[in-house]
């Protein structure tokens, strides 16, 4: 007999017998289906180069571009390089150390 606590009423269910009561309200508006991601190229900005008013990010990015404006803010991150550990170099630099501090 699996049991598992309700968030509804704070009490324990057998998980095949659950209260009807107990069961999350279902939101009619709430579809189950996934949404695709989508980015809307309307904007209603006015331009810090020319000052004209843009309704796209298409145009005023043309405009920019257009200018030799460089827009910044929009960049991906560059990932950080790490250099590579040489480790004979590490090794060399320990002996020579240790030479110069028994001798």
């Amino acid at each position: 007999m699996r049991e598992r606590f309700c968030r509804i009423c704070g009490g324990w269910h057998q998980l095949d017998k659950w209260p009807h009561n107990c069961m999350p309200a279902e939101n009619p508006a709430q579809s189950d289906l996934p949404a695709p991601h989508f980015v809307s190229d309307n904007i209603d900005i006015q331009s810090m180069h020319d000052g004209q008013h843009y309704t796209s990010k298409a145009k005023l990015r043309s405009s920019y571009r257009a200018a030799g404006v460089v827009e910044i803010g929009n960049e991906k991150p560059q990932p950080i390089e790490t250099p590579k550990t040489d480790r004979n170099e590490i090794r060399n630099e320990l002996r020579r150390v240790h030479a110069e501090y028994n001798a």
